[in-house]
């Protein structure tokens, strides 16, 4: 995959900030900047997928009205839990 380069502007903080936890971490505040970039997009499309499908979910709800029973949501939540962490 081709690479191409974006410019950021950083407060001096900020850069300061980087400069000095690459310096203790042995990486340069590139690396360190574009790790943080792909963990946020990481975690924002993960969020994102979750959010569409909440909407689906929803959507369907309002078409249909069906819904999920208590009791059953309760059965299946008991049956997937850890050993040893019964509540009721």
């Amino acid at each position: 995959m081709a690479s191409a380069t974006m410019g950021v502007r950083l407060n001096e903080d900020t850069q300061h900030r980087l400069e000095a936890l690459g310096k203790a971490r042995d990486r340069t505040p590139h690396y360190l900047m574009k790790t943080a970039v792909e963990r946020f997009l990481e975690i924002e499309e993960a969020l994102e997928t979750e959010r569409q499908i909440v909407k689906a979910r929803w959507e369907k709800y309002e078409l249909t009205g069906e819904t999920i029973d208590h009791a059953d949501v309760k059965a299946w939540a008991a049956s997937v839990r850890p050993t040893g962490t019964e509540t009721d």
